[in-house]
């Protein structure tokens, strides 16, 4: 597996997002996802503003992991 990127930034606030974990998926939800590409997604919390992102070929929000949170 590929080294993980460093720590970006918070889109929202700036600070430095810390890592929480890495899974390997395509990201996708759907029965032909096995056939899909596998590419590490990795997800990091804020620790300034609370909020829940994810890595994969962008940085996103992970609202699934934000109302887990809440």
């Amino acid at each position: 597996m590929a080294e993980r990127p460093p720590d970006p930034p918070c889109p929202d606030c700036g600070t430095a997002l810390v890592h929480v974990n890495t899974e390997i998926s395509s990201g996708a939800f759907r029965t032909q996802a096995a056939s899909m590409p596998q590419i590490p997604i990795h997800y990091y919390d804020c620790p300034s503003c609370n909020t829940c992102w994810k890595l994969g070929q962008r940085l996103l929000p992970d609202p699934i992991r934000q109302l887990l949170k809440e």
